[in-house]
């Protein structure tokens, strides 16, 4: 979640302009998270988007189907202003300031609840959903999609949204089931991408990717990255993506 107006512009290039570049070996997880909420969404379906950041998987959303009404919502001031610049075109998106632990929506108003790397509570996904239908999560494993980054900077690499339980595989799919879903599965993938330096320094700027990360004092350990990990296609960083699905 994007923190500054500059942080918000700044994802916001990134994922229009440099995203695109970087070459992936391996499934691009993020087209089979929109396929699939796509073909488990009914055809004129209510979505709810937690943790929307620039409402850039909506605005892929309503293009594949116009049909379908999105509430996005993420906390951040800013990413919400950039939010309303990108799904201006539509008004069949709707971009609210809410916080995802506390949603403000009746019980069982949605078609589907998709989340995608956003801190949020499993209990108000569940309460918000209408029976029957899908909760989707695309999520990391233990690199945090980026095991790289973990192994130059150790301790100050961030965990994924804050939630150190994510990490380990053994109970994760069980605390779904607890709060009452049934059906719960994940699409665990492992893939590889390569980056520029600029395009590595650029992400961390606006994602919590490292604890105080700070380009000028970490040139060095952005040398060793380099050093170690630099291959002909670009810096080599691997992750381990996942897309949980659950029914209500």
């Amino acid at each position: 979640m994007a923190d500054t107006l500059e942080q918000a512009r700044l994802r916001d290039s990134f994922i229009k302009e440099e995203l695109p570049k970087i070459k992936i070996e391996g499934i691009d997880v993020d087209k089979v998270y929109v396929d699939k909420i796509i073909e488990k969404a009914p055809e004129r379906g209510k979505i709810i988007d937690i943790g929307t950041g620039n409402a850039h998987i909506p605005v892929k959303l309503i293009n594949r189907n116009r049909n379908l009404e999105i509430f996005t919502i993420d906390l951040s001031k800013a990413s919400v202003r950039i939010a309303k610049e990108n799904c201006s075109f539509s008004d069949k998106i709707h971009v609210l300031r809410a916080d995802g632990h506390n949603l403000p929506f009746r019980d069982s108003v949605f078609d589907e609840v998709i989340v995608r790397l956003a801190p949020h509570s499993i209990k108000e996904a569940y309460r918000v959903l209408k029976e029957g239908r899908c909760y989707i999560h695309r999520a990391c494993g233990i690199y945090n999609c980026w095991k790289e980054i973990h192994e130059i900077f150790g301790e100050r690499a961030m965990p994924y949204a804050t939630a150190e339980w994510w990490k380990t595989s053994e109970g994760r799919l069980e605390r779904y089931e607890m709060r009452g879903f049934k059906i719960v599965y994940e699409m665990s993938f492992l893939v590889k991408k390569y980056y520029t330096m600029d395009q590595i320094v650029m992400e961390m700027k606006f994602n919590p990717i490292v604890r105080d990360f700070d380009p000028k004092k970490d040139k060095h350990k952005l040398k060793e990255l380099e050093r170690k990990y630099k291959t002909k296609w670009g810096i080599r960083i691997t992750g381990d993506p996942l897309i949980l699905f659950a029914r209500k």
